[in-house]
């Protein structure tokens, strides 16, 4: 077989996958529902990408495991409480107005004020500004109903 034979074989066969897949939409609902709600809208989803999938069966019912990668963007200055350890990601916002010296701490000591933040940090909370854009990548698995795709999260981490 030839090179060209291989490649057009190959690019079928992506094809065919891709027509033949149910759709992941839901996967990139199921984040974006759970981002919504917990951030009461402050936080939004800006892109998601499906890196893997592997499908399955368990008990008789078809399943599947997605790796993803998705961006998220703040609304709001305000503090991140997104977890800590090796838990998936919480996405609860607290909005905060941002001083002059970019703290949000009313403290007059800028050494204190840094300290504050790095316990914030170490304690799963994060100070963001309206625009920040942060990078997660995580898992969820997807069960097939008659209704379509159910997805839950099972784990998920910022990579910045």
């Amino acid at each position: 077989m030839s090179a060209f034979q291989r490649f057009s074989v190959s690019v079928l066969c992506l094809l065919l996958f891709v027509a033949c897949s149910p759709s992941l939409d839901e996967a990139k609902q199921a984040l974006q529902q759970r981002i919504t709600s917990q951030s009461e809208g402050r936080i939004k989803l800006v892109s998601f990408a499906v890196k893997e999938v592997n499908e399955f069966q368990a008990a008789g019912v078809q399943k599947r495991r997605i790796r993803y990668a998705a961006q998220i963007e703040f609304e709001e200055n305000g503090l991140w409480s997104r977890g800590v350890g090796n838990e998936s990601l919480h996405f609860a916002f607290s909005p905060n107005p941002r001083r002059e010296d970019g703290y949000s701490t009313p403290n007059s000591h800028k050494t204190e004020a840094i300290a504050d933040q790095m316990m914030k940090d170490l304690q799963g909370e994060r100070q963001m500004t309206k625009g920040d854009v942060t990078r997660i990548v995580g898992v969820m698995t997807g069960t097939k109903s008659e209704n379509g795709w159910k997805y839950e999260l099972n784990g998920s981490h910022t990579t910045d």
